[in-house]
């Protein structure tokens, strides 16, 4: 039986700000506009890290100082790209033998705009459960829903 390629999940935002803002309020800034329920810690997030490095971690501290990792960082080139490892199971612990690829990149449209198209693809990974994790990744909960509220922490002041 010949298993269907999974197409990888491919969303994009623009946002009010400069590129170099942009990347690093998707990086540095990233526990202020992470969606709180995403995380697989058994207590409430304290921090989210994205060490600013090739070869760095990606993590959640907890509040009751647990950490769970997310992945690592594949490609670190700022302001213009990230590729992190996405490392969640269809089961939601992290499974260091499952890589799927999360890049984000961040592209310069003037001043003060940046179109951020971010792509998760390596969900055939997933196994038996690869159509249903795109159907969870696809779904306005999941990416759609995290990049708009990383759009939202950049949204003027009014």
């Amino acid at each position: 039986m010949m298993i269907q390629p999974i197409d990888p999940i491919r969303r994009e935002t623009v946002v009010p700000a400069s590129q170099q803002r942009a990347f690093e309020t998707f990086t540095a800034r990233i526990t202020d506009w992470w969606p709180s329920r995403h995380h697989i810690g058994s207590a409430d997030i304290e921090q989210v890290i994205i060490e600013p490095r090739a070869g760095g971690r990606w993590y959640t501290r907890h509040v009751d100082g647990t950490e769970t990792s997310t992945g690592v960082v594949v490609a670190w080139e700022p302001p213009e790209r990230l590729v992190v490892t996405w490392q969640i199971s269809a089961d939601w612990k992290f499974d260091p033998s499952l890589v799927t690829t999360v890049e984000v990149r961040f592209e310069d449209e003037g001043p003060d705009r940046t179109r951020v198209r971010l792509e998760h693809r390596d969900l055939d990974r997933y196994g038996p459960d690869a159509e249903r994790m795109h159907e969870t990744f696809d779904g306005p909960g999941a990416w759609e829903g995290t990049l708009a509220a990383f759009a939202g922490a950049l949204e003027p002041v009014r």
